[in-house]
């Protein structure tokens, strides 16, 4: 996975480096963590778009161009292409 792309995600409603939701996600879920941990995001707890960010299946941009002010499209959840994608992508794993 390329570390300097950025995505917007829908769950956090936010732009994000495909690195950060990888880091995101690798947190202890539930309030009860170990000190000094983070738990991880609500959002990210419920979150589809994991094997779509890995398979880099989402509208991503550089961060050089992200930080010249292009920003990545949103990708549609709902659109037949993507669902197909994640079906593909939930079978291989």
């Amino acid at each position: 996975m390329k570390k300097d792309l950025m995505f917007y995600c829908i769950p956090q409603g936010a732009y994000m480096r495909t690195e950060n939701c990888q880091k995101l996600r690798q947190r202890p879920t539930g309030t009860k963590v170990s000190a000094g941990t983070q738990p991880r995001l609500r959002a990210c707890e419920v979150c589809t778009m994991y094997p779509l960010v890995d398979a880099l299946k989402v509208p991503t941009v550089s961060m050089a161009e992200y930080l010249a002010g292009r920003r990545p499209e949103t990708v549609d959840l709902e659109a037949p292409s993507i669902k197909r994608a994640l079906k593909a992508l939930r079978k291989a794993s």
